[in-house]
């Protein structure tokens, strides 16, 4: 021992100096007063003074939320240009089995029907899913490059596919699944940049309320094209009919397009509207996940996220999650009108019942899980609390392996322990929602296997109970998106785009099988077809309340954290962080 302290080798040319502590009394009393000295400036909560509070504007809440109401557009305009599909075969197709008493196809001017057989149907719905699987390469490059020009070019592709579908689909049913093709298409490219946009926008405490609000535009989406679609079959004035229904789409999509180029940026640094507190409220709350830049010397860890337990729990959710979904969208119009029949017009309003009960879940959901993280207070080691805030201020160096920084110690030094134990896993902010979002995505596969199943047991003498019912499965459905959504998004958040393209690959793949399967079983449309369909999602359904359970998280992986404070004790500088996501 020297003079005024220890010194540690390292690797190093220049040996780090560490201050002499006696006793760990010492440790907690520097900590309380770091403490008090933080306290006069900031208010502490748990112990950590909150980043800067951003400024609220008179014409919009904050740069945040429109970016979240900009995204909610985005979706709902996709979403429309995708659902519109399930809706518009009903009029589209050429058979008995489809029309109403009061057709008006034979009507001049009427759009005519096509002549599609079951299982060309069939190609056409998967035909977007074939267009989804390209999510695995578009999910890489959502991290690397500009996620608005990803954003834009995503929508502009689907009014393309949604106006070659109207006009080209009458020539041959290939354009039509090549129309259908491009629209999955730009769903790739939509769903990985925008994951990778909130992870840039919102601090990880605001996540879950922002991925709900962004994505709860499908279910906008839907809600209004399918009973516009149910009105727009009926009429002929306007394109003939069932055109109308895709170049509504388009219109909405196109609205969009501009809104998003003039309002919306890659990142809050290239948003020149932004204000100052805001901009460093969210640049302080994400200091520690490296996102939101061109990272040309790291590679995505491939290896490290393929060996991971609890992305491959989070993608197994998702893709249960989604396969009772896309029956819904897709074919939900035909069960109503098979099984319970409902004319058009009465087919496209309680169409839209169980999507408007998922939307209102979702947003429900979201905000309170983002109001647990806010306001519930968990019980934590105190000592743990208090040196948090120290490790913001002073990093502690041993070597180039075996570096700390205040919340735990190396296993190779164990004269030098400072802290106890419980604090190597003490992470602020995020402790918080790792019960919660595993009680709502249990909630969610449960609700929706059971409510799927009941709608079975109902004949068409029941069928307003039968809705209940999908309504209900459908709002359990919403528990998700604070559940294996935003743990999907949580786990490396550097690496979000990738991650989300690879579970959406799975998402995808599974879509090619379930359009083409649902055809092929519901051929007649008979009740009995239809509720094996409807069995299958139920078992689907309820796959994640045994794997999601074991094996799920939401706590940022050890591979995915930042190299910052590596590269900061490489140069022998103090280094700052702040709790992850």
């Amino acid at each position: 021992m020297q003079a005024g302290g220890r010194v540690y080798k390292s690797r190093e040319a220049n040996p780090v100096r560490l201050p002499e502590i006696a006793t760990s009394s010492v440790i907690i009393a520097r900590s309380n007063q770091l403490l008090r000295s933080m306290s006069a400036v900031h208010p502490v909560s748990d112990g950590l003074p909150p980043a800067p509070r951003p400024v609220v504007y008179r014409w919009f809440p904050s740069w945040r939320l429109l970016t979240a109401s900009l995204l909610c557009l985005c979706f709902a305009s996709v979403h429309m240009m995708n659902s519109n599909m399930g809706m518009a075969v009903v009029c589209m197709v050429n058979s008995t089995e489809y029309m109403d008493e009061n057709d008006t196809s034979i009507d001049e001017g009427a759009a005519p029907r096509l002549h599609w057989t079951s299982d060309q149907e069939g190609y056409i719905f998967s035909a977007f899913n074939v267009g989804l699987l390209l999510m695995l390469l578009t999910g890489f490059i959502a991290d690397k490059f500009n996620a608005k020009y990803m954003i834009v070019a995503s929508v502009s592709l689907a009014v393309i596919a949604n106006l070659m579908i109207a006009q080209l689909s009458i020539l041959s049913v290939y354009f039509a699944i090549a129309g259908r093709f491009l629209v999955g298409f730009a769903d790739a490219l939509l769903q990985p940049a925008v994951n990778s946009l909130i992870t840039r926008w919102f601090p990880s405490s605001e996540r879950s309320y922002a991925l709900g609000l962004a994505t709860g535009g499908r279910q906008l989406g839907t809600l209004v094209i399918i009973p516009a679609a149910g009105v727009l079959c009926s009429q002929t004035v306007l394109f003939g009919g069932w055109p109308s229904i895709f170049y509504l789409s388009a219109a909405v999509g196109a609205f969009f397009v501009v809104a998003y180029s003039l309002l919306g940026a890659d990142k809050p640094s290239k948003q020149s509207c932004i204000k100052d507190a805001e901009l460093k409220f969210i640049t302080i709350s994400n200091a520690n996940e490296d996102v939101g830049k061109k990272r040309t010397e790291r590679k995505v860890p491939w290896l490290r996220i393929l060996r991971s337990p609890a992305v491959w729990a989070s993608v197994i959710a998702v893709v249960c999650h989604e396969f009772p979904l896309m029956t819904m969208i897709m074919f939900l119009p035909s069960y109503l009108h098979d099984v319970h029949h409902y004319t058009s017009t009465k087919n496209g309003i309680l169409s839209a019942l169980p999507t408007a009960s998922l939307w209102m879940s979702k947003l429900a959901s979201s905000y309170a899980n983002t109001w647990l993280q806010r306001h519930t207070k968990w019980k934590r080691n105190t000592i743990c609390k208090e040196l948090a805030i120290h490790e913001r201020s002073a990093a502690v160096e041993v070597s180039d392996k075996d570096r700390i920084f205040m919340r735990g110690i190396s296993k190779k030094n164990p004269e030098s322990v400072l802290l106890p134990k419980i604090c190597n896993a003490y992470r602020p902010d995020q402790q918080k929602i790792y019960d919660f979002f595993e009680v709502l995505n249990s909630i969610g596969s449960l609700g929706l296997g059971a409510f799927l199943f009941a709608a079975t047991l109902l004949d068409s003498t029941r069928a307003p109970l039968a809705v209940l019912f999908l309504c209900l499965s459908m709002a359990s459905a919403g528990l998700h998106t604070p559940g294996c959504q935003t743990a999907l998004v949580s786990l490396a958040p550097a690496y979000s785009g990738a991650i989300t393209g690879f579970a959406f690959f799975f998402v995808a793949c599974s879509g090619i099988v379930n359009p083409i399967l649902t055809k092929w079983i519901a051929k007649n449309g008979s009740p009995l077809e239809w509720n094996t369909v409807f069995y299958i999602s139920t078992v689907i359904a309820l796959l994640p309340l045994v794997v999601f359970n074991i094996w799920g998280s939401a706590e940022v992986q050890w591979w995915a954290r930042s190299q910052k404070a590596s590269t900061a004790s490489q140069k022998s500088q103090p280094a700052t962080e702040s709790s992850p996501a």
